[in-house]
């Protein structure tokens, strides 16, 4: 069984890079996806060079995996996985590996097969292989699902759900905007009751590739609005419906100077007017549109940051002042930054570095009561879940602490303020494929409490999050084994049974 592997939004997959330099041309991309389509919420275009495996075979007189596929890298030894087991290799080239024999202690059943490329760490694919018997050991994954919480796959009709958002409607319906890869669609699922036990599914743009990196929030007006990265004029684009359940919508190109419009965040200003962050490829900028109109049919666009390569996983929230306060990617130097507008429309800005070090993928940001913003991202150079907790409103400076450290765990993370006002985060683990919840009992989330609501195959992936009209968490996601858009509607503030545990 073949299983895509592509990065988070938040997410890509990009594994820990020890040391090496990195850059956007770097960065890992799809199996199969269209020129100049970008793969994912936020991270790797299909144009940059991508590791595939395409066949594991297990000998059982000698217990040794001939692993074949492509890019595996030759200037340094590469990694491979059983599970969570690291494998030592025997033999490897660009397009082949051998490992030495197996541990006695791998029985028969089927695992998952990580290959990360030895030169470049950004570089990966997963594979189901089979050991042995297959299912002998019962390989097959089961989801444990606490009494209360409830997972419904929403939308089955081709690979769907990729780069989903979510918002709570007026109606108190979770909403969910995200990627038809199938069809390379922009489309919005609109739950019918509160649990999502079903949904109308609404084609928002079919107007070529479009619907990536896709932003959802609602309106002063009440109405839905979604900004995304239209891949087949290389722009950004919103759409507006026109009704509470999206039958119709009016379409706007926000930006179409070079090729703009990935990692797009968006939030409705005190004025009741759209806010988009997003990354200016052409230039490598970190931009802002301030819409004029609800539908954003003219914009004042702005360029705040030109140091480098920057503006990769934007997150935008309204800080205490209501000017825009937006978190992002320094690709040049691997850092995590902010950037506090200095006025609504973000026609300049106050730049500050939290992170250092190949930190800040898949940033995503909230204001605290206190007006502190406070950042939760993806430390990829030790597969780490942080959080940065601003010292004060303006954001120069923060207080950083790991959320989750066990295993491979922190891509497309998503975080919302729960109703205790405290953060409330969805993030994959990449070293068992499951969703996890991290509810912090603090603002500086000094205590968490970590869920696994569900474990069932490769889920996970591309995580939005919302506080439903219950008062408990609401999260959209990928199943990536069924190719299905799944929500999860959680039956407590902790998604399920889940242990206490102190950070550092």
């Amino acid at each position: 069984m073949r299983w895509r592997s592509f990065p988070t939004r938040a997410a890509a997959i990009v594994l820990a890079i020890a040391g090496s330099s990195w850059s956007s041309a770097e960065s890992p991309s799809l199996a199969g996806a269209v020129p100049d389509a970008p793969v994912q919420a936020q991270g790797a275009w299909p144009e940059e060079t991508q590791l595939v495996v395409t066949s594991a075979v297990f000998d059982p007189a000698t217990r040794r995996l001939s692993i074949t596929g492509a890019n595996f890298g030759t200037g340094r030894l590469p990694s491979v996985k059983l599970g969570s087991l690291a494998l030592s290799i025997s033999r490897f080239g660009d397009d082949y590996l051998t490992t030495d024999p197996l541990p006695p202690a791998v029985g028969p059943g089927a695992y998952l097969l990580t290959v990360i490329a030895g030169s470049d760490r950004s570089r990966f694919d997963v594979f189901s292989v089979n050991i042995g018997s297959p299912g002998a050991d019962g390989g097959e994954r089961r989801s444990v699902v606490p009494r209360g919480n409830r997972i419904r796959s929403v939308d089955r009709e081709g690979d769907v759900g990729w780069d989903t958002t979510i918002a709570i409607g007026t109606d108190g319906l979770p909403l969910i905007a995200y990627l038809d890869y199938s069809n390379r669609d922009l489309k919005l699922a609109r739950c019918l009751d509160d649990r999502c036990s079903g949904a109308a599914i609404r084609r928002i743009d079919t107007q070529g590739d479009v619907g990536w990196s896709p932003a959802l929030a609602i309106g002063a007006d009440g109405l839905p609005v979604m900004s995304y990265f239209d891949s087949t004029n290389r722009d950004l684009k919103l759409a507006r419906c026109l009704d509470p359940g999206c039958d119709a919508t009016e379409l706007h190109t926000v930006d179409s100077e070079g090729y703009v419009g990935q990692h797009s965040a968006l939030i409705i200003g005190r004025d009741g007017l759209p806010v988009i962050s997003y990354y200016d490829k052409t230039h490598g900028d970190l931009k802002v549109a301030q819409c004029l109109d609800p539908g954003c049919a003219r914009a004042s666009i702005s360029a705040i940051d030109r140091a480098g390569d920057v503006g990769w996983y934007t997150g935008i929230a309204l800080g205490a002042d209501g000017n825009p306060i937006i978190s992002y990617f320094d690709s040049s130097h691997r850092d995590l930054k902010v950037a506090r507008c200095d006025n609504p429309g973000c026609s300049s800005a106050l730049i500050s570095v939290l992170d250092s070090g190949g930190v800040g993928l898949g940033t995503t940001i909230a204001v605290l009561d206190d007006g502190r913003p406070i950042i939760v991202y993806w430390d990829f150079f030790n597969d780490d879940l942080k959080l940065a907790r601003c010292t004060s409103p303006e954001c120069a400076t923060a207080d950083l602490s790991a959320i989750d450290r066990d295993g491979s765990v922190g891509s497309n993370a998503a975080m919302v303020l729960g109703r205790d006002g405290f953060p409330v985060i969805s993030y994959h683990d990449h070293s068992s494929s499951n969703l996890k919840i991290a509810h912090c009992a603090d603002s500086a989330c000094a205590t968490v409490r970590i869920s696994v609501p569900d474990a069932a195959g490769s889920v996970g992936w591309h995580t939005a999050i919302a506080i439903g009209v219950d008062g408990y968490p609401v999260i959209s996601y990928y199943d990536e084994t069924n190719g299905d858009l799944k929500v999860l509607t959680c039956g407590d503030a902790y998604c399920g049974t889940a242990v206490d545990a102190t950070l550092d």
